[in-house]
């Protein structure tokens, strides 16, 4: 009898059915077959034009850009999504311009992944939008960190991210503008005429407004959870420069920084979803990338299915996609960085001690007198993150 008490208070406390319930959620409904494989084709051919212009190396950093912006199209509860899309590409120009020239100085790179992951979590309660645009930043910080370059290098990389960026974004404004553009001209015919309505334009002046009150909030959960982040990156990233180098730890600071957000609910279902997601992902396409080694034509084609799932998926179940960016993940370090040694099987090992890292310091790197159950969303928060 106790002992089955002192279960259900610890099922209360740790909210393990809403977990659960959260991890486990799928809904066909919202799949993006369409919008996904639009995004999807854009970035093959912009990783097929750019490695044939420079090569794999510098085609695949180029499509990082375009795989971002397709990633924050296809993000559920974006207001504005094209806005949002802008915004992100260049916090990932920037982040992946740092990674690439402190990666030649391990403590000038883990102190300023730490900086810039304090700043993201305080910026993780103000929007979905600003929390997608703080973790793509990092997560470029972190996967290019890993091809150290001189500035002038490093410069061109980051204007090929945009201009890979750019080319997903264009076309979607232009289509927009056109579709747009004719439905008013067809209302205007239908019913009267009247000015044309304000098809808004990308918040930026909103964006630094969010991000000044942000980083002088005086909410204790948006001060812990960027403590959380900080502390939660400056292990793992320590981990994967100076304990782990063979094994190339960084898929521990990808799992912290894709796992731990404000709500615990939310960090516990996405530690559980991109457990399972990630290890799928890293072992059936690491495996098969390691046995047969994909080049040319056989590479764009299966980045181009990948992210595919990956888009279209994302609405769906974090799980799903986690499983397919996952697998794009391994392709793009494999060429990128080359890392000897980076099995399969010490990317499911890392991915799995990142996530109990995430969820030990959401549960113990908190408020005085609060607990994990206590936690909740902050504004713009979905069901995905």
């Amino acid at each position: 009898m106790l002992s089955r008490r002192s279960a259900a208070v610890t099922a209360n406390r740790w909210r393990l059915g809403e977990v659960l319930g959260r991890a486990r959620d799928t809904d066909w409904s919202r799949a993006l077959p369409g919008a996904g494989l639009g995004y999807a084709v854009g970035a093959g051919a912009v990783l097929a034009a750019a490695t044939a212009l420079w090569g794999p190396r510098p085609g695949m950093i180029v499509a990082a850009g375009a795989v971002n912006a397709g990633t924050v199209g296809t993000t559920p509860g974006l207001a504005r999504p094209r806005a949002a899309m802008g915004v992100s590409l260049a916090a990932l120009a920037a982040a992946a311009f740092l990674g690439m020239v402190t990666a030649r100085r391990p403590a000038l790179s883990v102190v300023t992944l730490v900086l810039l992951g304090a700043v993201a979590g305080l910026l993780a309660r103000t929007g979905q939008a600003a929390s997608t645009t703080g973790t793509q930043a990092m997560v470029g910080f972190v996967t290019l960190g890993r091809s150290p370059q001189p500035p002038d290098t490093a410069g061109v990389l980051a204007a090929g991210i945009v201009v890979g960026g750019l080319a997903q974004i264009l076309p979607q404004l232009v289509l927009r503008g056109a579709t747009r553009g004719s439905a008013v001209r067809h209302r205007a015919s239908a019913v009267r005429p009247g000015p044309a309505p304000d098809v808004g334009r990308p918040p930026v002046g909103e964006a630094v407004r969010s991000t000044g009150r942000a980083l002088v909030s005086t909410d204790p959960q948006a001060r812990w959870h960027a403590v959380r982040l900080a502390l939660g990156l400056a292990l793992a990233q320590a981990a994967a420069v100076w304990l782990l180098p063979a094994q190339r730890g960084y898929w521990i600071t990808l799992t912290v920084l894709n796992v731990l957000k404000p709500a615990w609910v939310t960090t516990a279902s996405r530690g559980v979803d991109r457990w399972v997601g990630t290890l799928i992902g890293v072992l059936v396409v690491g495996g098969v990338a390691d046995a047969v080694g994909l080049r040319g034509v056989a590479l764009v084609a299966a980045v181009t299915a990948l992210l595919w799932g990956a888009f279209a998926l994302q609405p769906v179940n974090y799980a799903l996609f986690c499983a397919c960016i996952a697998g794009y993940v391994v392709l793009f370090l494999q060429v990128v960085a080359a890392p000897p040694g980076d099995s399969a099987v010490y990317r499911a090992v890392d991915t799995t001690l990142g996530g109990l890292l995430a969820l030990f310091l959401h549960a113990w790197v908190r408020r005085p007198g609060s607990r994990p159950s206590s936690d909740r969303p902050g504004p713009g928060a979905t069901r995905n993150g």
